[in-house]
């Protein structure tokens, strides 16, 4: 990007309609709108939501400014004191969604032992457990919805390795309403006209519909731990031990809860739709998926994988990467001004939300030559070096990126790796599968699959 001039510059501006400016076309598909607006204008682009303004950020150095540098001027959607009109919806003021930077970091500092590799080593087992029940019940199966398996096996994950728990019997129910909320909540967020989410209209009547499924089988967690505190040594045991620095109290029931959602939702979501857009790139590139069973055979000769073969698989890793690169599955952060600010060389006028795209960043052509082209090398060593350090943010970045990044990470290639030992997956019909935003990257009406199983 070009050095800021000395006078900040206007923003240049997507054409809309009146009134409404571009809130027709975002309320019809975010991500396209984003994409058009980012194609057609640039790195930063204006764009009127009725009387709201936007701010979309598709450059790393603009990406640096707000989620690194800019704490103090970009600041977190959500207000204390003030009713929430995002994911705090869903989420309260769990570790996702707390603007209080300071309860914040106590909140990252008490949940952070949980994520630290030595600790998620020992969940490997258990990862390479639930895939293999997964696997088992596919020998009955000719076509499955890879997004939807994806889906379960990692509920099945999260609440194995936090929780200490099997909810396999909810997890339908789970699933289901965590998609109504999200879907929910991202037409809420960029929504023009946002009225009282009480209100007893359909959409509002829905939503309080899936929130109660998710707090029934929240609450059902924590409620099943009374009497068992400290047994697991699990996340839930860590919250439920948990003591206020100042006064001693334990959490809230409320408080445990927001945790235990933020968690048990951004857990499962964000990788099993990595792992299913992985899926829909390899089906339509069998030669990289040839080279991923290779290694898979040469390295696990038939075993299952483990924690200590990561390091043993550099394409499939790497393959796992580029898929998240090119569906990133948080593929936009939100961020809120409230008066003045400056970003690139650009003047910014609030209060205004600015939402850096990940997507658009993850596909920028001045970072990733043909950026459309499938290609896991690109994560080789040598072809990562001098690559800008925020070209590349599947996690987020700054101080809150996302904690269980590596978490992710690990999860990911186990599973990748365990269904690639034992099938190959093939597209059913020709259409292309279209994303979509809610909250995560989502695939409108799943990803239908034919099982082929290897000789």
């Amino acid at each position: 990007m070009s050095a800021p001039a000395a006078f900040p510059r206007s923003v240049p501006t997507l054409p809309g309609a009146p009134l409404l400016g571009n809130a027709q076309e975002v309320s019809r598909d975010v991500l396209a709108a984003f994409s058009r607006a980012f194609a057609e204008h640039g790195d930063l682009v204006r764009l009127k939501i009725g009387t709201g303004t936007l701010y979309l950020a598709s450059h790393p150095d603009l990406a640096q400014q707000v989620l690194v540098e800019g704490g103090a001027t970009f600041l977190k959607m959500e207000q204390a004191g003030r009713p929430s009109q995002g994911l705090g919806l869903l989420g309260g003021m769990g570790l996702l969604t707390n603007p209080d930077f300071k309860h914040w970091r106590s909140q990252r500092r008490m949940m952070q032992p949980m994520f630290h590799r030595a600790r998620l080593a020992a969940m490997g087992d258990q990862m390479t457990q639930a895939a293999a029940q997964m696997i088992r019940r596919w020998e009955t199966l000719e076509t499955v919805d890879i997004d939807a398996e994806m889906l379960h096996v990692t509920m099945d994950i999260i609440c194995r390795t936090m929780f200490s728990t099997d909810i396999s019997g909810d997890a339908g129910r789970a699933a289901q309403a965590s998609e109504v909320a999200l879907q929910f909540l991202t037409r809420l967020i960029f929504s023009a006209v946002k009225l009282p989410v009480t209100w007893p209209l359909p959409g509002n009547r829905r939503f309080a519909r899936a929130v109660a499924t998710i707090d029934e089988i929240i609450y059902g967690l924590i409620d099943a731990r009374a009497g068992h505190v400290g047994q697991f040594g699990d996340l839930l045991d860590m919250l439920l031990e948990a003591r206020d620095a100042d006064t001693g109290e334990p959490m809230s029931r409320q408080q445990v809860r927001d945790e235990v959602v933020t968690v048990f939702s951004a857990g499962h979501e964000t990788t099993a739709h990595s792992l299913a857009w992985t899926w829909y790139l390899l089906a339509q590139h069998p030669e990289i998926l040839a080279t991923v069973q290779a290694e898979l055979d040469t390295v696990l000769a038939g075993r299952p994988p483990t924690t200590a073969d990561l390091n043993l698989l550099p394409y499939t890793t790497q393959t796992f990467q580029e898929a998240m690169r090119l569906y990133p599955a948080a593929p936009v952060i939100p961020r809120r001004i409230e008066g003045q600010a400056e970003l690139g060389g650009y003047a910014l006028q609030g209060p205004a939300r600015v939402i850096t795209s990940v997507y658009n960043i993850h596909r920028h052509p001045d970072f990733w030559p043909d950026p459309l082209h499938f290609d896991p090398l690109r994560f080789s060593p040598e072809n990562s070096v001098g690559r800008h350090r925020l070209a590349y943010m599947p996690f987020g970045a700054g101080s809150r990126m996302c904690i269980g990044n590596h978490l992710a990470m690990m999860e990911g290639v186990l599973l990748l790796a365990t269904v690639g030992q034992k099938y190959s997956l093939e597209l059913l019909g020709s259409a292309p599968v279209i994303p979509k935003i809610a909250i995560t990257l989502q695939p409108v009406g799943g990803i239908p699959m034919r099982l082929v199983a290897r000789s």
